[in-house]
């Protein structure tokens, strides 16, 4: 019972310094499929955050300055290997362009797995 709650006490201290998973970044998955990166967050407003958009494969181009295709992708944190199950794109997600900044709102883990 201590153990859990210690671990629970220091899991949540390396949270906070890594800004809740945002300073390792996050892969973007399509299909079980690592198809590109989230890199380099800043903060933007209340609640989102801007990152860089990086493609690991030229075939993934298209698929990730597709908007329709934001909506069946899933963001797994690089460090952590956990996924942000609430995360979605936001602001000019129509109009994607790899190597440019993207909003994201809920690209965060709230515990370590």
């Amino acid at each position: 019972m201590i153990r859990k709650w210690l671990k629970k006490i220091k899991d949540s201290r390396e949270l906070k310094k890594s800004n809740w998973g945002r300073n390792y970044n996050w892969y973007i998955e399509y299909n079980d499929e690592i198809i590109g990166e989230l890199i380099d967050c800043q903060w933007l407003d209340m609640y989102w955050d801007t990152y860089i958009i990086k493609s690991l494969n030229e075939k993934w181009d298209q698929t990730l300055t597709n908007p329709e295709s934001w909506s069946n992708f899933k963001y797994k944190n690089q460090y952590y290997d956990q996924y942000a199950i609430y995360a979605f794109p936001g602001g000019d997600s129509e109009h994607v362009k790899l190597n440019e900044r993207l909003s994201m709102r809920g690209l965060y883990l709230t515990e370590i797995k």
